[in-house]
């Protein structure tokens, strides 16, 4: 999203989206701009918009209009800019049988980043057998990858999206492995996303070996 937006950085745009900073209206516009759902979203609350969680009123509107949009088969506010984790959880919470299976449909059919978009928000639906899709995906497609590794790595590390990825890439770069093991430990086990356990597994994996050196 902050690539997309050219002017927001990441960690503004996260701060936000976790109620930690407010969103100012430029800030909402760029949004509602990338996600291709501008002048959907007059009377939202502009700080709930943006922090996507709980899926108050006002957003739920925005959301939906976006799930629907899905449903109808139309990929077009998946495929130019990777969707965050709460945008993801709020549309999977909405999601019906069409959203779905045109999520997963897409998951082995468009570009990397509509596809790595499909996996977010499948990965958030309940139950197993979204998850386990996911995992299986992960595990063979090499950009789906990279894309989601790195927004977990970003999300969980508060860390730049470049920076996220040099690490998701060589986690022997990480200076502190022990401290970000803990971090990915917790998120191993968090029932909100499928495909960050499995993200999160494979890093843990990869931090064992220098962890108490």
């Amino acid at each position: 999203m902050a690539a997309r937006t050219h002017y927001y950085g990441r960690s503004l745009l996260s701060m936000i989206e976790n109620g930690r900073r407010s969103a100012t209206s430029e800030v909402t516009s760029a949004y509602e701009s990338v996600l291709g759902v501008g002048g959907l979203g007059e009377a939202v609350n502009r700080r709930d918009f943006l922090k996507v969680v709980g899926i108050a009123a006002g957003n739920a509107t925005v959301i939906s209009r976006l799930t629907a949009s899905l449903a109808g088969n139309d990929p077009t506010p998946l495929i130019n800019v990777q969707t965050t984790h709460g945008i993801d959880l709020a549309v999977a919470t909405l999601a019906d049988r069409r959203t779905l299976v045109n999520l997963r449909g897409w998951l082995d059919d468009g570009s990397p980043m509509l596809r790595v978009n499909a996996a977010g928000i499948l990965a958030k639906v309940p139950g197993q057998a979204d998850a386990i899709r996911v995992s299986k995906v992960l595990s063979r497609d090499a950009e789906v990858r990279s894309l989601y590794m790195t927004a977990v790595v970003s999300r969980v590390c508060s860390l730049e999206w470049t920076k996220a990825a040099e690490l998701a890439a060589n986690p022997r770069l990480f200076p502190q492995p022990g401290l970000v093991a803990q971090r990915f430990a917790q998120e191993a086990v968090s029932d909100r996303d499928g495909g960050a356990r499995w993200c999160s597994a494979v890093m843990l994996q990869s931090l064992s070996p220098m962890i108490g050196r």
